[in-house]
């Protein structure tokens, strides 16, 4: 509420000076307008929130992910996390009785499909019931020491496991909000001091609460946040390469990621300008900090000033975009504390990796942003954040390219379409095979058995006539 509406609001108790209770207000009020963190983490481990789960309530910390859909949560003992959900305690559970897993590209959850009631007190969201991914087994999932048990699936529910019709958390708010769209921000806000750990924000956001100033790209498809990527630099120097390529198979946002992954083709030509920028400065550096993301150490702390910004352009409208400008800190993170164990201090990791599914802006891209995603106007917005790295957003720029030849032609899969298909496919399969066996059969019966058959019975008449 403005401090004129309070004033306003309270006027039996203003005094005869009303200027004077509103100033004072104001001051009062300015403490508030200060960040309250609710995430946490460790660089290069995500970004978790604390949810309690069932009843009695049974308390974790989650991963916040843009990249997935579904709930998940440990049921199951294992060496890396600290606790886990135990179903049977719950009076609220309701299994579903149907098996789930999902597969990364280093390694795999799978488990039972649930419901429970959630409550995220850090979020002062009301209570709902949603569907849960129950993990019994897993491999190279959980993070040892990262203090998360599992994931907040916050993509669209195209993409849940084991299908489309599981119930997500924010499906499940959606619909207590009489299936009002619900728009959420995220200020991911990185690390400070010695680096061992990282903070953030995340609310739930009421109609027109959005906050900064908001430059917004449109959201492609719904099914990841998919934006539509037209062009990076590196310092002065632009990637030339066709924009489809950028955007090959797709371009996503994902907290869930920590580094900025580019296709193969784009990631090489990045590297080479970043390689030629950085020994420009004089700056000794080996090839596989920069093809391999291998830790290096110098022998100074490191001078930004020979490294050069990243920009990302990003579609604004049909004719417009903005651009998302990254410093070095953004995308080159200091080690940990653990490298001094070896003697080794000043050392540094480049976050720019290679992909083999497409661009993911990850963590490294959206720290030092207030992003909001706002699923009821279908975009993305992007802001300055009062923390993080020292990133900046500017635009817009018009432009006369045909932005249609940017996006991936692979048309969203229709599950539903899938499904028809694979039933028809399996029909046809049949068929074919039983066509295939009356063949083979039909050809033993001529080549072997029937001539068999024939040539004993010639020798019968033989012995018979003898």
């Amino acid at each position: 509420m403005h401090c004129a509406e309070v004033c306003k609001s309270h006027r039996r108790s203003c005094p005869i000076q009303p200027h004077l209770l509103l100033t004072l207000l104001c001051i009062l009020a300015v403490p508030s307008l200060e960040l309250v963190t609710n995430l946490m983490g460790r660089p290069g481990e995500g970004y978790y929130i604390e949810v309690k789960i069932g009843s009695p309530p049974q308390t974790f910390n989650v991963l916040v992910d843009t990249g997935s859909t579904n709930f998940a949560i440990a049921a199951a003992p294992d060496p890396n996390v600290e606790n886990f959900f135990n179903s049977s305690n719950s009076n609220t559970y309701v299994s579903h009785h149907k098996k789930v897993s999902v597969l990364y590209t280093q390694g795999f959850w799978g488990g039972e499909l649930g419901s429970d009631v959630l409550n995220f007190p850090p979020l002062f969201t009301p209570l709902v019931r949603c569907d849960i991914a129950a993990i019994k087994t897993s491999h190279n999932f959980y993070m040892n020491g990262s203090h998360w048990q599992g994931i907040l699936g916050l993509a669209y529910p195209v993409i849940a496991q084991p299908d489309r019709n599981v119930v997500s958390w924010l499906e499940a708010l959606q619909h207590l909000k009489n299936n009002q769209s619900v728009a959420f921000a995220l200020e991911l806000c990185g690390s400070e001091g010695d680096g061992s750990k990282h903070t953030g924000v995340f609310e739930i956001l009421g109609n027109g609460n959005e906050g900064a100033e908001l430059w917004t790209s449109p959201i492609v498809r719904e099914w990841f946040y998919e934006l539509l990527l037209l062009g990076i630099s590196i310092g002065n120097k632009t990637v030339d390469l066709s924009c489809r390529k950028f955007n090959t198979d797709k371009t996503i946002l994902d907290s869930g990621t920590t580094s900025l992954m580019l296709p193969t083709e784009v990631f090489n030509v990045v590297v080479k300008l970043l390689n030629s920028s950085i020994t420009q400065q004089s700056v000794p550096i080996s090839d596989d900090f920069l093809m391999l993301q291998k830790m290096f150490c110098w022998k100074d702390p490191l001078d930004w000033t020979h490294f050069p910004n990243i920009s990302l352009s990003l579609a604004h409208s049909d004719t417009s975009y903005f651009v998302l400008q990254l410093p070095p800190q953004s995308y080159i993170k200091r080690v940990s504390n653990n490298s001094e164990v070896l003697g080794l201090q000043n050392c540094y990791k480049l976050c720019i990796k290679s992909s083999k599914t497409g661009t993911v802006l990850g963590v490294v891209v959206m720290e030092g942003f207030r992003i909001v995603f706002n699923r009821s106007s279908k975009t993305v917005g992007f802001a300055k954040s009062p923390c993080g790295p020292a990133v900046d957003v500017f635009g817009p720029f018009k432009t006369k390219r045909d932005m249609k030849r940017c996006v991936n032609p692979t048309p969203l899969p229709n599950i539903s379409a899938l499904t028809v298909a694979a039933y028809v496919i399996a029909a046809l399969t049949s068929m074919y095979g039983v066509l295939v066996g009356y063949i083979l059969c039909h050809w033993l019966w001529e080549t072997y058995i029937k001539q068999k058959m024939t040539r004993s019975m010639s020798e019968t008449s033989i012995v018979s006539s003898n």
